[in-house]
């Protein structure tokens, strides 16, 4: 009696051909350079979609005539010609560079002094360190508003304490006289940014080894000398540093100068984020100018 036999013939599995691919991504995840930038995406994706993207757009609004609520409409340069030949502008940039350069200069020069003194070994030095924050710590907003009253014309501080000494007869308008508005503006941003000088330089200055200044003094070197040849050049990284951060800060820092005098008077304190927000969200709202600045 004959039988009957099956002879089953293996199909090809997709599972060696799947367990391939997947070591294959496996492998590739695990790369050095892939980890890198699986660890940097979520950073890169901040900084295009907060910094890149608006910026971008910044760049785009100043080719149109755009205003709020409003379509743009390309017009070219027509906002570069139109800002360039305006005196306003031109006084801006006189400000802005004169704001920047005077208050980043008395801030360095204080902010080193006052490291140099709290450096030394004397008395509750650390509270005095605790206290020289305060200045730094107190919300921007807060610390305007305060020296709006204290340099106020009527009820101010200045004035109420001056009157009183018999210093003065007639109150001192600080914010609205064209030749003391810069200066009580730049009197606030230095009270304000001289802490952050201070304790750059100070940390600085503990980093140097007390070895250096000890060899120095044996070899028969001055402190002028010391401080020539052993903390200048110790310190110049952090000089660096420090003014670069504090130039960026002060130039582009809208809150004393909007609070305080608002540009006035007549343009004396207009800095470049204060025209910028006056044109864009001031007035007529032409946000394709304010990009423009």
């Amino acid at each position: 009696m004959a039988t009957s036999t099956t002879v089953r013939i293996p199909l090809p599995s997709s599972r060696p051909a799947l367990g391939w691919w997947r070591g294959k991504v496996l492998r590739f995840l695990l790369w050095d350079s892939t980890l890198g930038y699986l660890f940097l995406l979520p950073a890169l994706l901040v900084i295009v979609g907060l910094v890149a993207y608006p910026f971008a757009s910044a760049i785009v609004m100043t080719f149109q005539n755009k205003t709020a609520g409003a379509p743009g409409r390309f017009i070219g340069l027509g906002n570069y010609r139109e800002l360039l030949a305006s005196e306003q502008f031109l006084r801006t940039v006189i400000n802005t560079v004169v704001y920047t350069a005077v208050g980043v200069g008395i801030k360095f020069l204080l902010g080193l002094s006052m490291a140099l003194v709290l450096n030394q070994e004397r008395f509750c030095n650390n509270l005095f360190r605790s206290f020289l924050l305060i200045p730094w710590a107190i919300p921007t907003v807060m610390s305007a508003l305060n020296w709006r009253w204290i340099f106020d014309d009527a009820s101010g501080l200045i004035n109420n304490v001056l009157v009183r000494l018999n210093l003065i007869d007639e109150t001192i308008s600080w914010l609205s006289n064209p030749h003391l508005a810069m200066f009580s503006v730049i009197l606030v941003v230095v009270w304000q940014g001289t802490p952050f000088f201070t304790m750059s330089f100070l940390a600085g200055l503990q980093a140097i080894p007390k070895e250096l200044y000890e060899a120095a003094e044996i070899d028969g070197a001055s402190v002028l000398q010391q401080f020539s040849y052993i903390t200048l050049p110790r310190l110049q990284p952090i000089f660096i540093t420090a003014v670069m951060l504090s130039a960026i800060l002060t130039s582009a820092g809208i809150q004393f100068v909007l609070l305080l005098t608002n540009g006035g008077p007549a343009d004396r304190t207009m800095i470049f984020p204060v025209l910028a927000y006056n044109l864009a969200l001031g007035g007529a709202q032409r946000l394709g100018m304010g990009a423009t600045v």
